[in-house]
């Protein structure tokens, strides 16, 4: 599958992986999304939990343990945990709610336990899942059996807003965890409460967001039945097996979509939903999402389609950091263009970052490197790593 230099590669890109995480590791146990020179230098909870759902699988229990901790105390008074945080824990959104963020964060506090059964640290987490589920079911909406969510994992309301496949796979996953945790505490009025909610929210995911046989991404007064990465959270968070045909043909819809054939890799959505200037820093493959596809099919043990995934890792590093995502020169020159043109090139570190990668060597070359290095893809990049060791692939 891979040849003794590559072996050696791929170790190498797993001992830096390992090195960037510590380096955006705090002392109060949040994790920045990118260094503090980078485009994303807050802790998003988003982030650090799919973050943390790999630290878990490496047996870090020490330190998933304390993210938990810091994200507990960071929870707003409505039992909100929002976009993203400053290093002091610090509220600093500029988005809608961010839905999903609570249904992560109640699902890696049962993935820890399930680990570690640190009953103790349950007892400290209740009040805040009591919260967390408060806050979640206040966007509930019985007619439909879903929640509803102006924004998901792309955070881009015009194509998200509505009745989001993210969005209502993490709650369902998270009103779950919620419910196994009450039972562990003996809440036994919970767990009914809860576990009849989780089931309702499965019916409405069932009717409204399956179509031919594969998820889809959002329904409300718009339908967008498009690919899109976020129709992989039910293998993300284990809520169906990886040979459930439902998430067969979904994994399926979007390899045969949204691979790049021009950079490999997999594509977050189609490009046509992010041409009103969202496309930052030009289409093209993120690692996040590329590790997904390479993580599924080494779960599945089909080795031989993991590989082009995995390969892509092996291609696209600047000295072992792993970027957000990859683009090509003229793409970025496209969407800088477009996104001046309605301004919203200047906001949020997208200026910055445009001038960074307009400074690279793999600008030069026509390529471009979007936020080198982001931890999210580093930790995506490490469960790549323990699954070949798992199956014996390398060694």
């Amino acid at each position: 599958m891979f040849t003794k230099s590559e072996k050696e590669e791929l170790r190498k890109l797993n001992k830096k992986s390992l090195s960037v995480i510590d380096s955006v590791y705090l002392e109060n146990g949040g994790i920045l999304a990118s260094p503090k020179t980078g485009r994303y230098p807050y802790i998003y909870p988003r982030d650090t939990c799919l973050i943390l759902r790999v630290m878990n699988e490496l047996g870090m229990y020490k330190e998933v343990r304390k993210s938990l901790r810091f994200l507990i105390d960071v929870q707003m008074e409505i039992g909100e945990w929002t976009q993203r945080y400053n290093k002091d824990g610090s509220p600093a959104s500029y988005r809608p709610p961010q839905l999903d963020c609570n249904g992560l964060v109640l699902y890696m506090i049962n993935e820890y336990y399930k680990k570690t059964q640190d009953k103790k640290f349950l007892e400290y987490a209740w009040n805040s899942i009591k919260l967390g589920i408060k806050f979640i079911k206040e966007h509930y909406i019985h007619e439909e059996r879903l929640l509803f969510s102006l924004n998901s994992i792309h955070e881009w309301p015009p194509m998200e807003s509505g009745f989001e496949i993210w969005v209502n796979i993490t709650c369902y996953a998270g009103i779950k965890a919620a419910s196994e945790i009450a039972e562990e505490l003996k809440r036994g009025d919970m767990v009914e409460e809860w576990n009849d909610l989780a089931t309702d929210i499965w019916i409405g995911i069932s009717r409204r967001l399956i179509m031919d046989s594969k998820f889809i991404k959002v329904t409300n007064s718009h339908l967008i039945s498009d690919p899109d990465v976020a129709e992989i959270a039910p293998y993300i968070t284990k809520c169906l097996s990886v040979r459930e045909r439902i998430l067969r043909n979904t994994i399926k819809n979007i390899e045969k979509r949204l691979w790049d054939n021009e950079l490999t890799g997999i594509n977050r959505y189609l490009e046509k939903h992010g041409e009103e200037g969202r496309n930052n820093g030009g289409y093209g493959p993120y690692s996040m999402y590329t590790g997904w596809m390479a993580q599924y099919y080494l779960d599945l043990g089909r080795y031989d389609k993991s590989e082009k995934y995995i390969r892509w890792f092996l291609k696209y590093n600047r000295n072992y950091l792993i970027p957000e995502h990859v683009s090509t020169r003229e793409r970025f020159l496209k969407w800088r263009a477009k996104a001046i043109e309605v301004g919203r090139y200047s906001h949020v570190g997208r200026r910055e970052e445009a001038e960074r990668v307009m400074r690279s060597e793999e600008y030069k070359k026509g390529l471009v490197f979007w936020v080198v290095p982001l931890t999210w893809g580093h930790a995506e990049y490490l469960s790549i790593y323990k699954k070949l060791l798992d199956n014996g692939l390398i060694n």
